[in-house]
């Protein structure tokens, strides 16, 4: 049949081509197939982001026709590793944080080790408020976790800058940040760990950055905790900062659904009724000044007043800090084994994740101000490959999970774009018909 399509005329011709290249992929091509060419496509026509020092890193691959993991790779130029990429196609693709003499070497210690990035995690899988969300909104609460991380300690309480940051979107459920910079990189295993305790505050106890004094009256000593002001650095302000925000959220909450929806405010986190009760009632009493102790405390912690917490009895005060301690979430976020490992592989920056489709995509940190993970023209702006918006496939859903996309669900049969039909395949949402 092939041999006649010359006599036909061009619309024709157009047309056989057409439904022998969907009877083909019918045919021949699977949800395997299918992902693999849309892989291959995307390597083939983009260009490879190389890490620095990238013949000194040890690189290991996932692929969609192995079960095996391969590892202990090196490569010495550009264009072997471009050549891998597109004679094998790599569901994940990784490279090491670290620097070596001789990154092919299978055994570890053999390997020569130079120093590492200094890397950062942050993934839903650490966040439990994420479960149970949808994919984009899920991402969204992982940007903000990723937005405080670099802004309230990297930047603010280490003092790098903009330009010492890499910011990289995973490509699944996070984000990578790496410090790159030459004081960081020989840092062993224990350093890096006591960074991660400092930005997760791995023991921290609220009263250790509150400032204790103590006052005689009449024989009888009181115990007084004032707290620094909120632009103090390190952890003195965030406590302080965080106990100004509680005091509004807390008079919010009662002025919208009054005492007994802040006693169950606060029982959700003490735990006990009986207390929870007890220092409601202190926060309610009426005062000569305002109708009740909550107003001025309120009012207090509007004012940054140092001495908001000695307007509470002293014995409701402790209580009220043992609430404290569950609710606030000064504590950076961050996954410590991938911080801490020395060794540690990470995905290739520029690969596409194996499970999304998207781009382990490096942004700066103004695109990462910019980036709003639950708006779908900024998925398609910052991390969905071009090659995938061009054409569409023919899809068949096996899920009415909500897409992260203006397409918002599949209910039959449909033809869709590309980067919808990937991402469905990827995770299993649906099944790979034909090319449209």
């Amino acid at each position: 049949m092939f041999l006649y399509l010359y006599k036909l005329n061009y619309a024709t011709e157009q047309y056989v081509a057409k439904v022998l290249r969907d009877v083909l992929y019918h045919k021949i091509m699977g949800n395997l197939e299918y992902a693999m060419g849309m892989f291959r496509e995307y390597y083939l026509r983009s260009d490879i982001i190389l890490p620095p020092r990238f013949t000194m890193r040890e690189y290991g691959f996932m692929f969609f026709d192995r079960k095996y993991v391969l590892r202990h790779l090196g490569f010495k130029n550009k264009r072997e590793i471009k050549k891998f990429f597109v004679s094998n196609v790599p569901r994940h693709a990784y490279y090491s944080t670290a620097y070596y003499t001789d990154p092919s070497n299978k055994d570890m210690e053999s390997k020569g080790w130079l120093g590492a990035d200094l890397i950062f995690d942050l993934d839903a899988d650490h966040l439990p408020e994420t479960e149970g969300l949808e994919y984009h909104r899920m991402l969204a609460v992982v940007k903000r976790e990723a937005k405080k991380l670099i802004d309230d300690f990297l930047i603010s309480d280490f003092g790098f800058s903009e330009r010492d940051l890499t910011i990289v979107f995973s490509g699944g459920r996070g984000f990578h940040i790496y410090v790159r910079r030459g004081d960081v990189y020989p840092l062993k295993s224990d350093e890096r760990r006591e960074i991660v305790n400092y930005i997760t505050g791995e023991g921290v106890n609220i009263e250790n950055f509150l400032n204790v004094e103590y006052k005689t009256i009449r024989k009888k000593t009181q115990k007084l905790l004032r707290l620094y002001p909120p632009d103090t650095g390190g952890w003195y302000g965030k406590v302080s900062k965080a106990i100004f925000d509680n005091m509004n959220y807390l008079w919010t909450t009662y002025l919208n659904g009054g005492k007994k929806v802040l006693i169950e405010e606060l029982n959700s986190l003490l735990k006990d009724k009986k207390l929870s009760s007890k220092v409601v009632k202190d926060f309610l009493k009426e005062t000569s000044n305002y109708t009740v102790k909550l107003e001025g405390m309120m009012r207090a912690a509007q004012s940054k007043n140092p001495q908001i917490l000695d307007m509470m009895d002293e014995n409701v005060r402790d209580i009220y800090l043992k609430y404290l301690k569950e609710k606030i979430r000064i504590r950076g976020e961050t996954d410590e084994p991938v911080s801490t490992d020395i060794h540690r592989i990470i995905r290739f920056i520029g690969s596409l994740h194996g499970k999304t489709g998207f781009i382990v995509r490096p942004l700066t940190y103004k695109e990462f101000n910019e980036f709003n993970p639950a708006n779908h023209e900024d998925l398609l702006k910052f991390v969905v490959p071009d090659t995938f918006k061009k054409e569409e496939t023919k899809i068949i859903p096996k899920s009415n999970d909500t897409l992260p996309f203006d397409i918002t669900h599949v209910d039959k049969e449909s033809c869709v774009p590309d980067y919808v039909a990937v991402f469905m395949v990827l995770r299993g949402l649906g099944d790979f018909i034909s090319k449209c």
